[in-house]
């Protein structure tokens, strides 16, 4: 960032926090005005009685406010001083989509007249704090919506009245490591991620490991007509040509690769299934953005924590599987996002040169039927978080499918697993039915 950059910054930050400690609201200095100005120009001219009580009684409703939260604000701080001083309590495990405790706590103070404590979380930002009165304390809670490490907490207290006029922010910084994991909803366990690769094994009985002409498939234009199956054609009135079969076997490692992305959270709740599901096989390796190979369950995780602040989506991918593939053949197990965005070229040059299929498992927390405008998402924003557009995730797997992936779709609200795009209104997917035998239950 340059230097104008960074003094704008600064004289952004400090303003900020003058108003957070400036002791009135805008309905304050408003009432403050409005009673002045009736006093001056109307009942001191025309001496009105009326107005000369209810104008000194929104001004000393304001002192009044005032008053009370300066001197809440003043106990706030030294209760926030204490909490500094105590002991540094060990880190913080969260998941995101729940509400849950974090064990910080104030003194409630109830009893002091006309003000009220709230306060929320700065960092991590995407979360949303309450507090629950018990035992003369109040109790944090917390609601993260996206996964993450993060090396310490920055909450704002906000001490106002109950008439909002006077209003005073602090912000107290704890240092504490918290890390957010995705939730699982109804992902009690995915089906078994174990595909191909590419071997020594002979793929026919006639034929040679690679180079015989025994696999079929429909002819394209271009396609010479030596090679068009006349016999085929005789009987299902299709034409298809002899293509050289590639030899194929099962590969003895597994290794799995997390891309992060828009609206990936749901494909990341099936990445941390799937680790401590045993769906990888016994000898597996896991990856995800900005985050080395591991073969550790703790580390994965870990792993799929940071994933969401990688600056290069995919981009750790092919250092990744150049890695593995050192030691023997590999079967690829992908974790994609829903949407395409920045991931989509690393992804597809590394699926055009594979010469076996790559599993590929995206995620997804319901869908709806077309894409909605901003005033749109705006007003349905808690009905429909995390909900994916159908046309968005109709044009992932296309583009996946021509690469010759295997896709598999996982709802993580409702635990079904989908061979194709299922649809918005019905039960059942349009592309394939259900894998009933593959349903996480």
């Amino acid at each position: 960032m340059s230097e104008k950059g960074q003094l704008r910054t600064r004289v952004g930050s400090v303003l900020i926090r003058a108003k957070e400690l400036f002791p009135l609201t805008p309905l304050g200095v408003g009432l403050i005005a409005l009673a002045t100005l009736a006093l001056k120009f109307i009942a001191y001219e025309e001496l009105d009685l009326v107005l000369f009580v209810g104008g000194y009684g929104a001004l000393a409703l304001v002192a009044l406010s005032f008053l009370a939260v300066g001197l809440s604000a003043i106990w706030r701080y030294f209760d926030l001083r204490r909490v500094r001083n105590a002991p540094s309590p060990k880190s913080l495990a969260l998941e995101t989509g729940r509400a849950l405790p974090t064990g910080f706590q104030l003194p409630s103070r109830l009893w002091f007249p006309l003000v009220r404590t709230r306060w929320d979380w700065l960092t991590p930002n995407e979360s949303q704090a309450t507090q629950n009165a018990r035992h003369g304390a109040l109790h944090e809670s917390v609601w993260l919506n996206a996964r993450g490490e993060w090396d310490s907490i920055q909450r704002r207290l906000v001490i106002e009245d109950v008439f909002s006029l006077a209003r005073i922010s602090l912000r107290e910084t704890s240092t504490r490591p918290v890390r957010a994991q995705p939730h699982i909803g109804a992902l009690k366990s995915v089906p078994p991620l174990r595909a191909m690769a590419a071997g020594d094994e002979v793929g026919h009985p006639y034929g040679v490991p690679e180079g015989d002409r025994i696999d079929l498939r429909r002819y394209a234009p271009g396609d010479p007509a030596r090679l068009i199956h006349w016999k085929a054609f005789a009987r299902s009135r299709k034409l298809v040509v002899r293509v050289p079969e590639r030899a194929l076997s099962h590969a003895d490692r597994t290794v799995a690769y997390l891309v992060s992305g828009e609206l990936d959270e749901a494909s990341a709740a099936a990445a941390r299934t799937a680790i401590f599901s045993g769906a990888l096989g016994a000898e597996w390796s896991f990856g995800a953005d900005g985050s080395p190979g591991t073969r550790s369950p703790e580390d994965a995780l870990r792993a799929v924590a940071r994933s969401k602040n990688a600056e290069s989506p995919g981009g750790g991918l092919e250092s990744f599987l150049a890695k593995e593939e050192r030691e023997g053949p590999v079967s690829l197990v992908l974790f994609l996002p829903p949407v395409l965005g920045a991931w989509r070229e690393p992804v597809s040059n590394i699926l055009r040169r594979r010469r076996s299929r790559t599993r590929v498992i995206i995620g997804i927390d319901g869908l709806r039927e077309t894409k909605r405008g901003r005033a749109h998402r705006l007003l349905l924003k808690d009905r429909e978080s995390g909900f994916v557009s159908a046309v968005a995730l109709q044009q992932t797997c296309t583009e996946l499918e021509g690469l010759r992936a295997e896709i598999s779709i996982i709802d993580r609200k409702t635990g079904r697993v989908f061979k194709g795009v299922p649809s918005p209104k019905a039960k059942e997917p349009v592309a394939a039915k259900l894998q009933t035998a593959g349903a996480i239950s």
